[in-house]
């Protein structure tokens, strides 16, 4: 059965360069399908210290995202651990930023080693293992990102990573079976393109998934203690809303149908 590990909770850079919540990034198995979904800083560590141990040589691709710190800094070390250190396997998909232009986090010499690399676009479709990845373009500052929908038979899991605020965004993940959101703030704050408490709880509001969780927790998320501020949501919304945290695992049979 399909299942979401939370490999690290970490969102904002102080809680990241503090360690307070570890910075490594979701294991996802959907569908006898295992994808990695942004491979931040510990990744590749966590990763073999779960238990029991993740391995990398079983992903069928790695998403990354964006191309920021916290959630690419592993991505050349896991690509080439999902090859096996040999021959070609596996896939990558990123925004084109983080593959060309200025500042690209893939590394050349590491391209040999992933059997395909897809370019992100908005709206764009693509068949990875035995199931549909769809990107959503998000709104992130000056940076290219995207997050994703996988959809198979185990379920429909909805990603909002990185992005400002905007009216159309529950709208984007509507009949997502799991909606994972990352949640840096606990107060809205203008000019922050990242989703706080308030503006997760309205995408999930207008999604309706039958599970949310919360994630990618900045100081005030953790001050305001996570599991406390989603079991509130639960009883406003009338969705169960859970907070991850580090190391967490997910089965499906929480957010399928009985």
């Amino acid at each position: 059965m399909g299942y979401v590990k939370f490999l690290g909770t970490a969102g904002a850079r102080f809680v990241v360069a503090k360690q307070l919540r570890y910075s490594a990034g979701t294991w996802i198995e959907l569908d006898g399908t295992q994808i990695l979904l942004d491979p931040g800083p510990g990744t590749l560590l966590r990763a073999r210290r779960s238990r029991p141990p993740l391995e990398p040589e079983k992903l069928t691709a790695i998403v990354l995202t964006h191309k920021h710190l916290d959630h690419s800094t592993d991505v050349n070390i896991m690509l080439e651990a999902m090859a096996g250190g040999r021959g070609r396997r596996g896939t990558l998909l990123a925004p084109w930023d983080a593959l060309e232009g200025e500042d690209p986090v893939v590394l050349k010499y590491v391209r040999r080693y992933p059997q395909e690399i897809i370019t992100l676009s908005e709206g764009g479709v693509h068949r990875v293992g035995n199931l549909e990845v769809r990107a959503v373009k998000h709104r992130h500052g000056q940076v290219e990102t995207y997050g994703v929908i996988l959809s198979g038979e185990e379920g429909r899991l909805g990603f909002v990573v990185a992005t400002a605020y905007f009216p159309e965004l529950g709208e984007l993940y509507a009949g997502c079976d799991l909606l994972v959101l990352n949640s840096v703030r606990r107060e809205v704050s203008p000019g922050i393109d990242h989703l706080s408490l308030p503006e997760a709880a309205q995408v999930i509001a207008m999604a309706k998934p039958r599970l949310a969780v919360l994630t990618h927790f900045g100081m005030t998320m953790l001050r305001a203690d996570p599991r406390r501020q989603a079991e509130r949501l639960s009883r406003e919304l009338g969705i169960k809303v859970l907070a991850a945290a580090d190391g967490m695992t997910l089965p499906a049979a929480e957010w399928r149908k009985d």
